[in-house]
């Protein structure tokens, strides 16, 4: 019965790749998120704290306090998700609270302390597809005529990530500023895919062949990273430069679970055969790695317009477990194949790709209290194509690059500022690859086959920020 491996192998390979796989997707605050985040050499407000902690010397209120959500619709495509012009199609609509906080107020104003609750991954994804109709999948001489088939894949995930920041900055003079922000993230993700296939034979007893397949992932996992800022102002110009270091696991854990069911299959010239395996281990500790990445920009002020450029280098991070499985019984009978282990088939792995973004801004001022910003930024995914090979639980939706739009107008008011924007983001890749296809002309039909086919992403939407800034700070004479 050895040759009952391959099934339990391919069945395990089934897997859909979106924007779960990006470091940029999200931009924070009023006026950062309406530049694109090209605000490495500084802004007046305390996004600081997240792009560049030493911009915070820089700061000329004591007390900052931004609220500002993205609402939009999303729409992901895989085409063929299941063979047969069978479709993932997922819609999202919803709001995401972009960073609230604040900065408090030191006797010495060289030093600034400030906080944030930022929101930089908050991902769905539900996609179903269905197949049924009658095909030529059984031989002749067991079951003559065309075969009944009804087929379904199902995902669903999700995936949330909450920072909350503890920046600290120094003014050491009028051109130099220095800053460190402490960065403790909480990452939550569930994921869940069901595939079944089920073919009706043409003899006596209209014989059932079948199998489907349930997968589970859930964990929560709290890492922490420290990064790095310096912010240099010369006349029209100012640059800043980041180092933000690889993440240090503090805590967290986890539940796997994968159970596949096969009935009256049959592989190659072996009698049909029924089976199960099936795996289930909670409580396991969970690791969640964020890289090393490096940052410069720079900013250009003149009159009544300004201009910037951010270019954020993340490293790789090499393939490891989110949670360690331990070898146990999967196969049941365990005679069919007693050297498949659960520890193999409950794998989760991530891992990261090295990628480059861009971020350029324009903001020009067009009364004394009005004015216009437009911005546009690459989104590089990190995903790593090494994940797809071996058996285990896969639960990376994306791996395409999308490119970001934003525009819209700051309007200032006394102490606070309103901004109103609006969002578009698309990406496409014609070479995704989707394994556990159903193919109607391959004679292992339940196994599925792997394909290239085609993906695509956009999003739209509304940005609305509110700044409020409290107890302005009158500038040193030194």
């Amino acid at each position: 019965m050895k040759k009952f491996i391959p099934l339990f192998l391919l069945l395990c390979l089934g897997n859909i790749q979106a924007q779960d796989t990006h470091y940029w997707t999200q931009q924070f605050g009023t006026r950062s998120a309406l530049l694109s985040g090209a605000v490495l050499g500084g802004t007046n407000d305390n996004t600081m704290i997240y792009y560049n902690p030493g911009g915070l010397g820089f700061l000329d209120n004591s007390s900052v306090s931004i609220n500002a959500s993205a609402y939009s619709f999303g729409n992901i495509t895989v085409e063929n998700a299941l063979g047969q012009r069978a479709d993932f199609e997922s819609n999202q609509l919803g709001s995401i609270p972009l960073v609230a906080g604040g900065m408090i107020k030191l006797k010495d104003q060289k030093w600034k302390i400030g906080y944030a609750f930022i929101n930089p991954v908050d991902f769905s994804f539900k996609g179903i597809a269905r197949l049924e109709n009658n095909f030529e999948i059984i031989d002749d001489a067991e079951s003559p005529g065309l075969e009944e088939l009804v087929a379904e894949a199902a995902v669903t995930t999700k995936t949330s990530e909450i920072i909350f920041a503890l920046g600290l900055g120094r003014k050491l003079n009028d051109n130099w500023s220095i800053g460190l922000s402490n960065l403790f993230t909480v990452r939550s993700h569930s994921y869940q895919r069901n595939f079944s296939t089920y073919v009706f034979m043409n003899d006596e007893d209209r014989s059932l062949v079948g199998a489907n397949q349930t997968q589970n992932v859930e964990y929560y996992n709290v890492r922490y990273a420290a990064k790095f800022g310096a912010v240099y102002q010369s006349g029209n110009w100012s640059t800043g430069l980041t180092l933000t270091t690889p993440s240090v696991n503090f805590f967290g854990n986890g539940t796997l679970a994968n159970n596949i069911a096969v009935r009256n299959l049959r592989l190659f010239d072996e009698d049909r055969i029924s089976g199960v395996a099936t795996a289930r281990q909670a409580e396991l500790k969970s690791t969640f790695k964020s890289p090393f990445s490096v940052a410069l920009g720079t900013n250009y002020n003149k009159g009544s317009s300004s201009a910037g450029i951010a270019v954020q280098y993340f490293n790789s991070i090499d393939i490891y477990d989110i949670m360690e499985p331990v070898p146990g019984t999967f196969v049941r009978p365990a005679e069919l194949a007693p050297e498949l282990q659960s520890d193999r088939f409950l794998r989760n792995r991530a891992g990261a790709e090295s990628v480059l973004n861009i971020a350029i801004g324009y903001e020009h001022q067009l009364t004394e209290s009005l004015s216009l910003l437009v911005s546009a930024r690459n989104d590089m995914s990190y995903f790593d194509d090494r994940l797809n090979d071996g058996p285990g639980i896969k639960t990376s939706i994306s791996s395409w690059d999308i490119y970001h739009f934003t525009g819209g107008v700051n309007l200032d008011y006394k102490r606070s500022s309103l901004s109103l924007g609006a969002l578009f983001s698309n990406g496409t890749t014609g070479k995704y690859e989707q394994p556990g296809n159903v193919d109607p002309g391959n004679l292992n039909l339940l196994e599925g086959t792997t394909t290239i086919t085609e993906a695509r992403y956009f999003n739209i939407g509304i940005l609305i920020g509110y700044t409020l800034n409290i107890g302005q700070i009158i500038p040193n004479e030194d």
